[in-house]
Order: C-alpha cells, then sequence, then structure tokens
C-alpha cells in the first residue's frame, strides 16, 4: 500500500510480526515518533530539527557512530529503565497514583449519592490522580479545567495526526494549543521555583515543582541538550497525553465490561477483598497483580477494545516470508488481525470476536506469543510504560469498586440520552478504543 511519498508494507502473521519484532537494527521508530510531535503535539521545527540529527536508535549499542553526549533518544530511554521500566519505579509511581486516586475518590458523594459515567468519572478524577502523581498540581493551578481542555485535544488526535485542516478540527487544535501554553508555564514556574540544589541532594521521587523525577530528568535532560521552553513544554505534554489517553479509557471498558456481567462483577468483589492489607486505603500491588479473574478481564480488553498499529521505518532492506521490503518505506503490523485470529483465539465455545472474561484463565498462555498479542506493541520499541499503565489501571479498578456501592442505571450517549447499546469499538487504530456509550450508574460512598 502507499502512504503519500513512501509505500508500507502491511504485516501479520505470528513469524513475521516476530521477525519484525526482532530486527530492531533495521527497523526504527524514532523518525516517526518525531513526526507525530511535530504535527500533534506542534513540536517547533528548529528542535526537531535538533532531535533529528540523532540517528543512532535508542538501544544500547548505537546504529551510527554518535557520541554519547548527543544520543537524546538514548538519553530518554535511559530515563524511561530508571524511572519508569524498572519495578522498584513502578512501585514507586503506582504509590503515588494511588495516594492520589484515594484523595479524588475522597471527594466524591460526600453528600449523598451521585449518578455520574463510569467514563465521564475516571476523565475527571483518574485524570487528576494520575497527572498529579506523574507532573504535579501546578498544571491544575494554573488551569483548573486542564482535564477538560486535555480530552478535547484527545478528541481530535487523530485529525491532528493526520493533517486535517484547522477549520475542521478546530476544537482540537484549540485545545491542543491551550494544553502546551498550561504545561508551558507549569515548566517555567517550575525552574524558577524549585532548589536545584536541595533536589539534587534529596533526589526525592516526587516534588511540587515539577512533580515525579520522570519528569524532572527529562526536564534537565532535555535543556542540557538544548531543546527550547516550547519544544520541551511539547514532549512534556506528549508524556502526559501518552500515560493518560489509554490507561484511562482502559479502566473505563474493565470497568463497564465487568459491571454488565453481575456474576463476573460478584466474583471480582470477592478477588479484590484480598488485595487490602488493612483497610481500601492500602493496596498491596504484588496480590493485586496475581487475581486470576480481574487480571483476565485486563488482558481480555487490551485484546478486544484496543487497536494499535505497529509502524517501523526501513532503515535497511530486509527480506520477509520471501518478500524484499526495500529500505525508506514503512512496515505496518495491525493488532487487530492477530487480537482476532481463529488459529490462536478460537475456543469450542467462545469466537475470537466474543469478549470473554476467563479467556485468559481458560486458555491461559497456549499459543500466545509476541507475534499474536501485542497491545502494548513489540521489540525495542514496545511501550515503556506498559508496566506502570497496567498496575495503576487496576489500581483504579479496585479502589473504585472499594469505594462505593455501584448501581448500574443505563447506557447514554455523549449528550447524555439514553442508549439502546453499549460501547462499541469503531476502526480507528489509534490505541485503546474510545468509549462511544457511557455506563450511567448510581454511586454510595461504602
Amino acid at each position: 500500500m502507499r502512504l503519500g511519498n513512501v509505500h508500507a508494507y502491511l504485516i501479520h502473521g505470528t513469524r513475521n510480526v516476530q521477525q519484525v519484532f526482532r530486527c530492531s537494527k533495521e527497523l526504527t521508530f524514532e523518525e516517526f515518533a518525531l513526526r507525530v510531535a511535530q504535527k500533534v503535539k506542534r513540536l517547533p521545527a528548529k528542535d526537531a530539527a535538533l532531535v533529528a540529527k540523532d540517528i543512532s536508535g535508542s538501544s544500547r549499542l548505537p546504529l551510527t557512530e554518535t557520541r554519547e553526549e548527543d544520543r537524546i533518544w538514548r538519553k530518554f530511554h535511559e530515563i524511561y529503565e530508571s524511572h519508569l521500566i524498572g519495578a522498584n519505579a513502578v512501585s514507586a509511581l503506582t504509590e503515588l497514583f494511588i495516594d492520589t486516586m484515594i484523595d479524588e475518590l475522597g471527594t466524591v458523594g460526600t453528600r449523598g449519592p451521585i449518578e455520574i459515567g463510569i467514563d465521564e468519572f475516571m476523565k475527571h478524577h483518574m485524570f487528576r490522580a494520575s497527572t498529579i502523581a506523574l507532573a504535579g498540581r501546578k498544571v491544575f493551578d494554573i488551569d483548573p479545567n486542564f482535564a477538560d481542555v486535555f480530552w478535547d485535544y484527545d478528541e481530535d488526535f487523530m485529525s491532528l495526526l493526520y493533517g486535517i485542516p484547522k477549520f475542521l478540527c478546530r476544537k482540537g487544535s484549540n485545545a491542543r494549543d491551550k494544553c502546551l501554553e498550561t504545561v508551558k508555564g507549569y515548566l517555567d514556574q517550575g525552574w524558577q521555583n524549585l532548589d536545584w540544589r536541595a533536589c539534587h541532594e534529596k533526589n526525592p521521587d516526587w516534588e511540587p515543582n515539577f512533580g515525579s523525577k520522570l519528569v524532572r530528568e527529562r526536564e534537565v535532560a532535555m535543556e542540557k541538550y538544548g531543546i527550547g521552553l516550547d519544544g520541551r513544554a511539547s514532549f512534556q505534554m506528549g508524556l502526559i497525553w501518552s500515560i493518560n489517553s489509554n490507561a484511562i479509557p482502559m479502566t473505563s471498558w474493565i470497568i463497564i465490561e465487568i459491571l454488565r456481567r453481575p456474576e463476573i462483577f460478584k466474583q471480582i468483589r470477592e478477588e479484590i477483598a484480598t488485595v487490602f492489607d488493612k483497610d481500601i486505603e492500602q493496596v498491596d500491588i504484588v496480590a493485586l497483580k496475581k487475581l486470576p479473574l480481574l487480571n483476565s478481564v485486563y488482558f481480555e480488553c487490551l485484546r478486544l477494545r484496543s487497536s494499535v498499529f505497529v509502524v517501523r521505518k526501513l532503515r535497511n532492506s530486509i527480506e520477509l516470508d520471501g518478500y524484499k521490503l526495500k529500505e525508506g518505506n514503512l512496515v505496518l503490523a495491525p493488532s487487530y488481525l492477530a487480537h482476532n485470529a481463529p488459529e490462536v483465539w478460537s475456543s469450542s465455545t467462545h469466537p475470537p470476536e466474543e469478549f470473554w472474561p476467563e479467556r485468559f484463565i481458560r486458555k491461559g498462555n497456549s499459543g500466545i506469543s509476541a507475534g499474536n498479542y501485542f497491545p502494548y506493541g513489540g521489540g525495542a520499541a514496545m511501550c515503556p510504560g506498559r508496566n506502570y499503565a497496567k498496575q495503576e489501571i487496576l489500581s483504579a479498578v479496585v479502589l473504585f469498586f472499594a469505594h462505593f456501592e455501584i448501581e448500574p442505571l443505563r447506557f447514554v450517549d455523549r449528550d447524555g440520552k439514553t442508549s439502546d447499546r453499549g460501547p462499541e469499538v469503531g476502526h480507528e487504530a489509534r490505541g485503546v478504543a474510545r468509549v462511544d456509550r457511557d455506563l450511567l450508574v448510581r454511586l454510595r460512598r461504602v
């Protein structure tokens, strides 16, 4: 297939996808990521040109002869390894999220029962908790409506990526610009107010100016590399988007799929009672990751409620399944085909297209591999936040169920009108599908 002035090869089949993931030297991701940053996150041309000079990749061994201090992609990856991928870093960030999420939940329903949509609830309260854990509270001090503006931007993300004229996606374009100004102001204040010497000595996991160590270390690295304030705002807003844009809709999907099935909801409630150490304010993360039914629902939602295109650029020509794929073109591997492959996902009673909450308990790992199940991508460019995303999502689910008695009422469309159907997955390969029909519930504090 042809995309603009380049060809794109559509890859399908377990063995072929696995080979794509293994060819990290021949297939790169950085150029595509940079183009997305320019189109969707308004990365300034001068900063894009600066970053584009580094063609050494993000792996430990450079693809080209490059001075170590000039390897910005490698530096980003090292920061992720230290503050987003490693077990200790994931645990620290998860604990921050749990604390802020509990604070958010404490503001809900204090005067009696409320009626609200699941997705609406998560887009406000989980977004605030997640963003405060990641980046601190300053963005909300600058713009108290930052959550609403963010989701307006997210709504038009794909239109911005495709280069749709501004007058056709004005709401999203304006929201993107407003988000950038908020993040820019927050970063500017952070540089002015942070006591850098004390911060260097104590090296806290979280402080009020930049929030998490992840954001702080990225900011220092980009400033040292010569990226300006506007460029840093673009990259840091991109991080906020990456952390929230898929995790929050996935949390909504999981809760909705559970509530649609009363027997599953009952079993889940029994499961999650085992993860609270003393009260509902202390979550045992190790136990949480081992809950069989909840984890099965999580994996099944990733399989059927998300759709991604793994995108790589051919740095060198390769041979794949008897075909020569020429350098300079793109390789696309759609998860939809892999996640619905009958030879992998069919059972005697449950076809691939059916949402089966117990699929990953009954089926186990039989026949499942990185080539036919890759909701977070794969290979060297696999999503670095995947471990944190799982713990954040599952923590949000169990905290929500533990803090409220939940009475499902009806499905509603985006205007709040009663709908005759629940949410459905569209055909847009942008990650986790947006919840197009919300589940209205009545919440009472326990």
